[in-house]
């Protein structure tokens, strides 16, 4: 889609944190450092969904610095943090940006202090100068997938200086499925998929093949590589998201294809947004989390 507004952020939501790989988490823990405060640097926060999705999984001592260039979305990151703490029984200090569990629960350990910062930094312009300082993991959503290849090996050579493990989540990989399908899926979708390599900002895009890419990249800088598949189930109910996702796909499709296929992706578009209608549709959308974590010295 290339497009977060936080009405999209917000309409994919469900899907996102229905996806992601809830073991990763789970498998960095041990490599955190024992009894110190968790300093986490969040890429392209948005509305901060990473926080809200790891914070309770990594559990103790934690601080979050969130970056995104757009000041919109930096401005709700702190509304929708007390909105998750409050709806998970955790108490939010407004004073101090902070969310506390004070009792033990089953899924962290032993307690959460999760205190949260925002920052407006311009990912695309101003890599070099990451605040890395005494960052103990980076993390980003939805992104990769946008970058080039050398601000991603930038990226990686900058937390591997550090020794910062890294965990990504919901990196587009180029698959897509539609049921029911439609004979002009599959070069609608290659359509799409081409299109993901333009320039969104940082260079030409790598589009589907960025989790491959980070994967390659972290092993030489002596990373231990965990991969796990995130896709999108995108439900019969989730029409609004459904429609969405089909009119960005057959615009992108169109900016694509010669003038002799326009008609047809028109025509694909429109019978697909009428089995959304009819609540006759499925779709799965292909994306891969990632955890890379520096080897001992």
């Amino acid at each position: 889609m290339g497009d977060f507004d936080a009405d999209w952020l917000r309409l994919r939501a469900p899907a996102d944190s229905r996806a992601r790989a809830a073991d990763l988490p789970l498998l960095l823990r041990p490599h955190l450092p024992k009894g110190q405060m968790l300093r986490v640097l969040d890429l392209g926060c948005g509305t901060g969904s990473n926080l809200r999705a790891l914070a309770s999984a990594l559990g103790g001592e934690q601080a979050w610095l969130c970056l995104d260039a757009d000041t919109d979305l930096l401005d709700r990151v702190a509304g929708e943090t007390q909105a998750w703490a409050q709806a998970s029984g955790f108490d939010w200090d407004a004073s101090n940006q902070r969310v506390t569990a004070a009792e033990p629960h089953l899924t962290y350990t032993p307690h959460l202090t999760c205190t949260l910062a925002t920052r407006r930094f311009d990912l695309a312009r101003d890599l070099a100068e990451l605040p890395l300082e005494g960052i103990g993991l980076v993390t980003a959503s939805a992104l990769l997938d946008l970058v080039s290849e050398s601000w991603l090996a930038g990226l990686v050579s900058q937390c591997a200086k550090v020794r910062a493990p890294i965990l990504t989540a919901l990196t587009y990989d180029g698959r897509v499925a539609f049921e029911p399908a439609l004979s002009l899926d599959r070069e609608v979708i290659e359509a799409v998929n081409r299109h993901q390599g333009r320039d969104k900002g940082f260079g030409p895009a790598l589009g589907p093949s960025a989790n491959g890419r980070l994967a390659i990249l972290a092993a030489a800088q002596g990373y231990w590589i965990e991969v796990r598949m995130s896709d999108w189930r995108i439900r019969r109910s989730e029409r609004e998201l459904q429609a969405a996702l089909i009119r960005g796909w057959s615009g992108a499709a169109r900016e694509e294809a010669p003038a002799s296929d326009q008609a047809e992706i028109a025509h694909w578009e429109a019978v697909r947004l009428a089995a959304v209608e009819r609540g006759c549709s499925r779709i799965i959308v292909g994306h891969r989390d990632l955890l890379a974590i520096p080897r001992r010295a």
